[in-house]
């Protein structure tokens, strides 16, 4: 499958289009101007259109930046990440924010690096909501000045959140995912315009977060969300953490059994009754 990663100096075109079949949650996201937000409808989980059928909007910051860290730095975070990931995929700093249009409300990429990031993201891709699941290291690492990105999105109207996560760490992220998807559905719900989910790289951390929001709010399974997600945006999120944090969600009881005692493939789906108890925990963590 072909990624679209689109920079000043590099533009490729995805050959496929996310899945169709998959349940329909709200309306369509009318393409509004920032300064008129505020009309927009309410919008839940329907699947993205081709770029095509989406004006061309469906791209990644066309500003790349020049790193300051240097190629050394990047060929150590890609040697940890093959390592601890275990999969085959590059974070390429110099290049630039990269990103994709999961859902028509939903959007899953790489850290902003920069304000001009911040407004890019406003203007042409009707960003209401940041949710940063990097902890205050990986932002150091890359020499980012965050709060001047949180000091842009006050600016220009953008909500900032975070809900920190360890990179390469599936117990971290199983433990973070609930938090983390209830800023993702309240930010969803409040419908004022796309949601902007990113980590370092948006290969692991960032994907997990929309997978498991995908799972729990969208109607879908598990398997049928992480092919909708990785069919437009090839990565490698832990499925076992998002597995593992539904569970826990589902079986909240002390004598309940050790997930790792479980068969490889449980909760992967869930009952009906299931779904609206996760549902119910996770908008019950809003504000922590």
């Amino acid at each position: 499958m072909e990624a679209v990663f689109v920079t000043a100096t590099n533009s490729l075109l995805s050959t496929s289009s996310p899945l169709q079949n998959n349940k329909k949650c709200a309306t369509n996201l009318k393409f509004l101007s920032p300064s008129s937000s505020r009309n927009y409808k309410k919008i839940s989980c329907q699947v993205s259109k081709s770029k095509g059928e989406t004006e061309g909007r469906n791209t990644m910051n066309s500003s790349s930046s020049t790193s300051s860290s240097g190629g050394g730095k990047m060929d150590e975070y890609n040697t940890a990440m093959k390592k601890m990931m275990r999969n085959p995929y590059e974070y390429h700093h110099d290049l630039g924010m990269n990103y994709k249009l999961i859902l028509d409300n939903l959007i899953v990429g790489s850290q902003p690096q920069k304000p001009e990031d911040i407004n890019h993201l406003r203007e042409e891709m009707s960003v209401a909501y940041i949710l940063n699941l990097q902890q205050d290291k990986d932002v150091q690492f890359w020499g980012i000045d965050l709060q001047l990105n949180v000091d842009r999105c006050k600016e220009i109207g953008i909500r900032h959140m975070r809900r920190p996560a360890k990179d390469f760490d599936g117990d971290s992220l199983r433990s973070g995912l609930p938090k983390a998807v209830s800023s993702l559905e309240w930010a969803v719900e409040e419908g004022k315009g796309r949601v902007y989910v990113h980590c370092t790289a948006g290969l692991g951390r960032a994907p997990a977060v929309a997978i498991a929001y995908m799972f729990w709010f969208c109607d879908m399974n598990l398997n049928t969300a992480y092919e909708t997600l990785t069919s437009v945006r090839p990565c490698g999120p832990n499925k076992k953490a998002i597995r593992a944090a539904t569970y826990d969600l589902a079986k909240n009881d002390p004598w309940k059994e050790p997930f790792e005692n479980l068969p490889e493939h449980a909760f992967e789906d869930i009952a009906p009754w299931e779904r609206k108890l996760i549902q119910d925990r996770v908008r019950a963590l809003r504000g922590t």
